[in-house]
C-alpha cells in the first residue's frame, strides 16, 4: 500500500484536467459485475467530459461494515488515477483535484482512510455526489458495461420472485450492480427494474401477472400518448395547438407536458386527453418538478435553459398557472440557495463540490435532504453555459 500511495502522491495535479477544458472533478463508485470473473469494479467519471477510470474486479460490497469496505476501496481507488487506461497506455495520469462518491458515511470514511495511509491531504476531503452526478455515474456505468449486459441479458437465470426488490426482474442482475436504486413497476408495485429499456423487454414476461385479477389493463402516459391520443378528436387538437407536430423529440412524454405546463394548459382534464387516465402513476413527479422549474424561469447560461431550448417555440405563448403554496415555498428555497451560490462564487459561474459543501452547510443536518433543491438552484440559474456548447475532455 505505502508504495501505491507514493505512486498516487507523485501524479500532477491541478484545477483542470490535462486538455485545459474541464473541471478536474471526479465522482467515483463500485458496482457488482454478475459474470466471471465476479467482482465489484471501482468507476471514477469526470461529469463534464463523461471520461471514465476504472479498477478491480475485487471483493468490496460485501464486506460487513463501511469502514471495511472503505479500506478495501482505496488501492482500486488509487489504481484508477496512477495506472494507465485500459487499451490506452499513451493516456496522461494524473490526480484528481476534487473528488466526491455516493454515500456521506462512504465519504467520511474513505477520507479517514485516505488520510490514515498518507494519501495528499486535500485529497482526504471526499464530497457527496449530487443527484446530477449520480445520474452521470450510472450513465457512465451503463455505457462501460453494455456488452456484459447483453451478454447478462443472454444467460438462463431462474425468474426472479414477483416482490423480490433486490434484482432487476428483467435481467436478474442484483442491484449492486447498478449506481442509482431499482425502480418498482408503476402499475403493480411488485416487479423492480434497473431501466425504461429492460422494463419494457420484459412486458411480455411480466404482463400476466401485472395486475390483480379481474382488474382492467392500463396503458403508461408514453404509451397512450403515441397510440390513443392522436386518435382522439380533442387530443389531437390540443396537440396541434401546442405545435407538437413534426418536432423531432414530439413521441416522448417530456416536450408535451413541458408545453402543457409552459401555456397554462396542464389541468388533470388535458393531461388525461394525452396521456390517459392513470397518468398520475407515472407522470407525477415529472409533472411536479416541471411545473417548478419553468416557475423558476430558468436564465439564459443556466443548464436548464439549455437542455429546454430544443422543446421552445416562438409561437407558443407562456401562460403559466400560478404557483401552488407548495410550490412557491419550493422555489423560495430554491431562490436562497441561488443566492448563497452568487454570494460565494459570483455571477455566471459554476460552483465546484467544494462550493456545494460549504453552501449546504448551512442548513446543519438535514443537509442531504437539501441536495435535489440544490441541483435544481444550480441547474436553473446563469453558469455561462451556451445554447449548443459541447463541453468536450
Amino acid at each position: 500500500m505505502d508504495a501505491k500511495v507514493r505512486s498516487f502522491n507523485n501524479l500532477p495535479r491541478s484545477k483542470k484536467t490535462p486538455s485545459g477544458l474541464v473541471p478536474n472533478h471526479w465522482v467515483f463508485g463500485v458496482c457488482h459485475v454478475d459474470i466471471q470473473p465476479r467482482g465489484d469494479i471501482l468507476l471514477a467519471v469526470n461529469p463534464q467530459s463523461q471520461y471514465i477510470n476504472q479498477a478491480g474486479p475485487g471483493q468490496i460490497l460485501s464486506l460487513p461494515t463501511t469502514s471495511e469496505k472503505a479500506e478495501a476501496i482505496i488501492p482500486y481507488l488509487l489504481d484508477a488515477f496512477a495506472s494507465p487506461a485500459p487499451g490506452d497506455p499513451s493516456a496522461p495520469t494524473f490526480a484528481p483535484w476534487t473528488w466526491s462518491t455516493l454515500d456521506p458515511d462512504m465519504a467520511e470514511a474513505i477520507g479517514n482512510s485516505l488520510k490514515k495511509h498518507g494519501v495528499t491531504p486535500a485529497l482526504c476531503k471526499v464530497g457527496v455526489c449530487t443527484a446530477e452526478e449520480r445520474e452521470v455515474l450510472e450513465t457512465a456505468r451503463a455505457s462501460l458495461f453494455g456488452r456484459l449486459t447483453e451478454a447478462l441479458e443472454k444467460i438462463d437465470r431462474d425468474p426472479v420472485d414477483l416482490g423480490d426488490s433486490s434484482k432487476c426482474h428483467g435481467c436478474g442482475m442484483n442491484h449492486q450492480c447498478f449506481f442509482q436504486p431499482l425502480k418498482r413497476c408503476a402499475r403493480c408495485g411488485q416487479a423492480s427494474y434497473h431501466s425504461r429499456e429492460c422494463q419494457k423487454k420484459h412486458w411480455k414476461h411480466h404482463k400476466s401477472v401485472c395486475r390483480a385479477p379481474g382488474a382492467a389493463p392500463s396503458i403508461d402516459a408514453h404509451d397512450y400518448y403515441n397510440t390513443k391520443a392522436p386518435a382522439d378528436p380533442q387530443a389531437r387538437a390540443l396537440m396541434t395547438s401546442l405545435r407538437l407536430e413534426g418536432h423531432p423529440n414530439s413521441r416522448g412524454t417530456a416536450l408535451p407536458l413541458y408545453r402543457l405546463v409552459l401555456t397554462g394548459q396542464d389541468t388533470p382534464e388535458n393531461m388525461r386527453l394525452l396521456f390517459g387516465p392513470q397518468y398520475e402513476s407515472t407522470l407525477k413527479s415529472d409533472h411536479e418538478n416541471t411545473r417548478v422549474e419553468c416557475l423558476l424561469d430558468p436564465p439564459p447560461g443556466s443548464p436548464s435553459h439549455v437542455m429546454n431550448s430544443y422543446m421552445n417555440d416562438p409561437s407558443v405563448v407562456r401562460s403559466l398557472r400560478p404557483a401552488t403554496e407548495a410550490e412557491q415555498q419550493k422555489v423560495d428555497e430554491v431562490r436562497k440557495i441561488q443566492n448563497l451560490v452568487r454570494q460565494r462564487v459570483g455571477a455566471g459561474k459554476s460552483p465546484s463540490s467544494a462550493d456545494m459543501q460549504a453552501i449546504l452547510k448551512n442548513f446543519g443536518p438535514k443537509w442531504p435532504a437539501m441536495l435535489p433543491v440544490y441541483t435544481l438552484a444550480t441547474n436553473t440559474m446563469d453558469q455561462g453555459v451556451p445554447v449548443g456548447g459541447h463541453r468536450g475532455f
